[in-house]
């Protein structure tokens, strides 16, 4: 399938990327989904995690006070994920640690809720991203925490590679384990699957 270059060919690849993840996430049972914690992600941390994207990204499209970007110039998808994948093999696992100390799941928390929640940040992030005609996409900057200043064309193009990483590596987890093993626990080689999660350098 070709990269995603246009606006619409964006919003169409985030479409598709919100299908899979909430068709995946929905097949999986509360226990399994919601187990580990800050320190040691389960499946639903990783949805979590998307979703807080979403609002953070969605409420900056909205804004009409985003500074311009120096170059006005967007990179492609594979220099997005290329840059992505340097940024984050570039990072600390302590940094990447704390960072990911802000999910939190609240011990009455349902699966069905956390995916509803994806699902409708992920539509409202698509609206959002609807509104900006094409060439304002490379006009106009976010910051990225890792990789610093990006177009929003590049940022946009950064959620559809971080969406899909974040899926690969819950799937590739839990079918991997044996039945009886958990996320958050120590895998046979003593590594912290929770913390290998966030640190994994296999970018879609």
């Amino acid at each position: 399938m070709p990269h995603p270059v246009t606006k619409l060919e964006i919003i169409a690849a985030l479409e598709s990327n919100a299908q899979s993840i909430v068709a995946f996430f929905s097949s999986l049972s509360d226990p399994l989904a919601l187990e580990g914690d800050a320190d040691h992600w389960g499946p639903a941390h990783h949805l979590v995690h998307l979703t807080r994207a979403n609002v953070s990204v969605e409420r900056a499209l909205r804004s009409v006070t985003l500074p311009l970007h120096p170059t006005a110039r967007s990179r492609t998808y594979a220099e997005v994920r290329g840059a992505a994948a340097s940024a984050l093999a570039g990072t600390s696992k302590e940094r990447l640690l704390e960072m990911g100390r802000t999910v939190v799941i609240a011990s009455d928390a349902a699966l069905a809720d956390i995916v509803d929640a994806f699902a409708s940040t992920s539509a409202e992030l698509r609206d959002a991203a609807s509104t900006w005609a094409e060439d304002a996409l490379d006009r106009h900057a976010l910051a990225h925490p890792l990789m610093g200043e990006l177009t929003v064309r590049e940022m946009l193009l950064f959620f559809i590679v971080h969406e899909r990483h974040h899926l690969k590596i819950v799937r590739t987890r839990l079918e991997s384990q044996p039945p009886t093993e958990s996320l958050g626990r120590h895998d046979e080689a003593g590594r912290d699957r929770g913390r290998d999660d966030r640190r994994g350098r296999d970018l879609a």
